[in-house]
């Protein structure tokens, strides 16, 4: 992912919002879903380093404010 970002894309989409595409980038203390660039809006992923994002699973996101959110992963798409 470090060496080849546009491989680690990500798509933010909430109700009544525009949108969101970002990278997974390496962060402190481990990863995070960036959509521009600085650390303002980055959302931490809960040990994305040691549990893999697969389908039907749960991924963890700490927003900017400190709130976590957990989600389920209902698709993954290959590239290409």
């Amino acid at each position: 992912m470090r060496t080849a970002p546009a491989q680690a894309t990500v798509r933010r989409f909430w109700p009544n919002q525009p949108d969101l595409f970002g990278y997974v980038i390496a962060a402190p203390g481990g990863w995070a879903f960036s959509y521009k660039p600085g650390e303002d809006d980055d959302e931490a992923v809960f040990h994305l380093e040691t549990h893999p994002i697969r389908l039907g699973e749960y991924i963890t996101l700490t927003e900017p404010d400190g709130q976590r959110l957990p989600f389920r992963v209902a698709s993954l798409k290959p590239l290409g």
